[in-house]
């Protein structure tokens, strides 16, 4: 990820960075997607599927922006590097999954387990790769994050025939610890790079 403009903050020490505003903003959107849904635990799954799909929508476009910017940010030319290809691809995917969401929101508590399932494998992959680019306590955090993110994945693909209620309250709490985590990643990785 690379340097906030303006800012001399980096997620990263090193020649491989991540923005703190890419970082930082899916963490927040993830919190919010998983308040969301633990806000409405009644919710048809069409609800969920909206919701789920818009959340995959935008972490996915801020991954491809992310992988553009940085970039540009590091090599100082329009071009992309392994972590921006990485980043931008794992995006694409998440893009495309989030629209399978909206497209499927009618289909069925198992359908949507298993986007949902899919959608977690795929950031989770993001977060360790990124994790394995990453130096310092920054490397730590995406690790942790990514792991834990491939195990709710494997959870949701495991038993695909949950509830919807049991669904439901599993995408939010999921979405809530691990958005805090990538915002407390964020927030420790931009002090480290400050101090």
């Amino acid at each position: 990820m690379t340097t906030v403009p303006g800012s001399a903050a980096q997620a990263t020490h090193g020649p491989v960075t991540m923005p703190f505003w890419t970082l930082l903003g899916a963490g927040v959107i993830t919190t919010l997607f998983g308040a969301a849904v633990l806000a409405w635990p009644g919710a048809t799954l069409r609800l969920l599927g909206v919701l789920t799909g818009i959340w995959l929508l935008v972490i996915g476009v801020m991954r491809v922006a992310g992988a553009f910017r940085a970039g540009h940010d590091e090599e100082h030319t329009s071009g992309i590097g392994m972590r921006g290809v990485v980043d931008g691809a794992f995006g694409l995917l998440l893009v495309v999954v989030g629209i399978g969401c909206l497209r499927s929101t009618a289909t069925g508590v198992i359908a949507m387990s298993v986007l949902i399932g899919l959608a977690w494998l795929l950031s989770g992959f993001a977060g360790v790769l990124l994790g394995m680019f990453a130096h310092g306590h920054t490397r730590g955090w995406l690790l942790g994050v990514g792991v834990g993110s491939i195990v709710v994945g494997i959870l949701f693909l495991a038993w695909p025939g949950l509830s919807l209620h049991a669904l439901v309250l599993l995408t939010g709490i999921t979405a809530v610890i691990l958005g805090v985590a990538e915002i407390a990643a964020a927030i420790r990785a931009r002090g480290h790079a400050t101090a």
